[in-house]
Parts: structure tokens; sequence; C-alpha cells
């Protein structure tokens, strides 16, 4: 059984999400988690969650997202989402710095406030930084991510970085990019696979022509067979730890 821990299926049309589905179905991936990245985009997850046996819906605010939609009370608004039974998971949530994000006090706010109503409701979280590890690693220590479950979404970081995670409890998610990435594959070698899940972060790729070319859910088993090669493990035995690992962070 594979476990896609981290997509955006929910922006998917419903053909696409369709062929999504029945393309998942024959690739073996049982469990694909669709992560909100606004109040309206979190409640798309949650009604898909609903929909379709093999989808999950995470809930959270992107640090990307923070300014699309009013946010007064929007810790409501996710408590209200997690009375979904199939909610699972706080997401996506983070740090993101670049030249027009949004105010890096607001999102360490953010950040911090969702972290911690996960763990008022008991659930994991996934998190997203983009040039901000240091500012993420302090963060993450003062609002003590060790003593919840946390996966570092769509990991391409540094070994340097990757111990820190590991050393508070933090899962690395691994996706496509280490398939074609030698330095980041190099990094994936060092970490202790029963540390490691996988995810595709799957979104409507348009600006493919080539609609076979969308990633997808199905392509969970390049990953796989990427990261036997480097580990030199058996594929079966890898996804066996693998889905332990994110039956694990996922409480299923």
């Amino acid at each position: 059984m594979l476990i896609d821990i981290h997509t955006h299926v929910q922006q998917f049309n419903i053909e696409d999400l369709e062929l999504l589905i029945n393309n998942s179905r024959k690739s073996n991936v049982n469990i694909i988690v669709a992560a909100g990245t606004t109040i309206s985009d979190s409640q798309k997850a949650v009604v898909l969650s609903k929909k379709y046996k093999e989808i999950y819906a995470a809930v959270g605010i992107h640090p990307q997202n923070i300014n699309d939609e009013k946010t007064v009370n929007y810790l409501d608004k996710l408590e209200e989402f997690t009375n979904n039974s199939k909610t699972i998971m706080i997401s996506e949530i983070g740090l993101d710095i670049q030249e027009k994000s949004v105010d890096l006090s607001i999102q360490t706010e953010f950040f911090s406030e969702q972290i911690n109503f996960a763990r008022s409701k008991k659930l994991p979280i996934a998190f997203h930084v983009r040039n901000a590890e240091k500012e993420a690693l302090s963060l993450l220590h003062t609002n003590r991510i060790n003593e919840i479950k946390s996966v570092a979404h769509y990991f391409s970081g540094s070994y340097e970085y990757a111990k820190k995670l590991l050393d508070q409890n933090v899962f690395i998610s691994v996706a496509k990019p280490f398939l074609r990435d030698e330095k980041l594959s190099d990094t994936i070698k060092q970490i202790p696979i029963e540390q490691i899940v996988i995810e595709t972060d799957s979104y409507p790729q348009y600006f493919k022509k080539n609609r076979e070319r969308w990633t997808e859910p199905r392509d969970l088993m390049q990953i796989i067979k990427k990261l036997s090669q480097i580990k030199k493990m058996d594929q079966m035995y890898l996804m066996e730890i693998i889905s332990t690992n994110s039956n694990y962070i996922l409480n299923l």
C-alpha cells in the first residue's frame, strides 16, 4: 500500500480528478492526503474526503496565501473542518521568504498558531519552508515540535538541515526532485528510512501540454524505486517501512 502524504488534488477539475483517482487505484495508492492552502481550499479538501475513499483532508493556511482571503477567526474555521472524521492533518503551513512574501512576523504568528492548534487537536502537521531554514528551526524549537508528529514537506535542503529536523523528531518527506538531483539524493541516502515518508505534491499542471506528464500520486512508485536503489533495500520491504511511517504520522 502506498500513501501520498501531501498533495493538492482538490485543485483539479472533476474530469482530471477522476482520471487521477483511477490512475492511483491502478498504482496501489490507497491513501491521498489533500492539503489546503486557504480556508476555502481546505474546505474543498474536506468535501473531497467525503466523496472519495482514498482522499483524506489536511487543513491550514499556507504562508504564501495568508492575505488571499479574510482570516478573522480562521482557527474557528479549522476547528470546524477537524470535525470531519477524515481530516487527519494540519497542512500546509510554514514559512516562505521571497521578495513579495507576507511579512515574516505575520507568517511566524500564523505558523505558531497552527502548530499549537494541531497540538490541541492531537493532529500531525506538514510544514513548508522556503529560504527560511534558520527561522523555521528556531520557531519549531520554541513551539516544541518534538512533542507532536510532523513532516518536513517536499524536503530539498542539506543534510545539516535535515539532521536538525530529525533531532526534533521531524519526518522527512521525499518527493520527485530527488530523482534528478544527485546532491539531494546523496542527502536522502543519509536519512534513516525510519524517518522518511513520501509525497508527490500533485497539483494541476496546465503548463504541461502532455496530460500524461502531470505529476500524480501514481508517481510514488518512481520514488520508491529510487529509494530502494540508493538505500540498497528490497522495494517491497522498503514500501512496508514507509507505509508504517506514514500510518504512524497520520494516526491511521
